[in-house]
């Protein structure tokens, strides 16, 4: 029995999307599991990637304040009264870069003030992510994004050694 391997993977490749397409119009979704950096990109998602981050600095700085001022951590108020003090900063340097970013009038997060640390190391650590991403796609504004990032990796370095 003779076959060719070419020939195979033809007719499979036309199996498979027709097989696709029956299943896209009978409702379901397909997603590209490709890097999000070989995607096209677009204003739309600059624009949303840039609202992301306001809002996680926002929510940091929130979670700060809310420390400075709870009473259960009296040792650790200055630590935090300090980060959202240096927090503001980062804030208003990601304000001079993007002017427009929507930053949410967000009630403050509710954590017990003991998962404060763990809470803001968590949002830190998508900011951090959300602005490499941010610096590959706007070229022009990459060396700020990166100081703002090494930033608040100093923010994580001071909550993991002094809290």
């Amino acid at each position: 029995m003779e076959y060719n391997d070419c020939q195979i993977l033809e007719n499979y490749e036309n199996m498979a999307r027709a097989y696709t397409e029956a299943l896209k119009e009978k409702g379901f979704n397909f997603t590209s599991l490709q890097e999000e950096s070989a995607q096209p990109t677009s204003t739309n998602n600059n624009i949303a990637l840039i609202n992301r981050i306001a809002d996680n600095l926002n929510r940091v700085w929130r979670l700060y304040v809310e420390g400075s001022l709870s009473r259960s951590f009296v040792k650790n108020r200055f630590v935090y009264a300090t980060l959202a003090q240096n927090m503001s900063v980062i804030i208003d340097n990601f304000k001079k870069l993007y002017p427009n970013a929507v930053f949410s009038t967000l009630l403050p997060i509710r954590v017990r003030p003991q998962d404060i640390a763990k809470t803001s190391i968590a949002l830190l650590s998508d900011t951090i992510r959300d602005l490499c991403t941010l610096s590959s796609r706007d070229p022009a504004n990459a060396n700020a994004l990166i100081a703002i990032a090494n930033d608040l990796l100093l923010q994580i370095k001071t909550l993991t050694t002094q809290l």
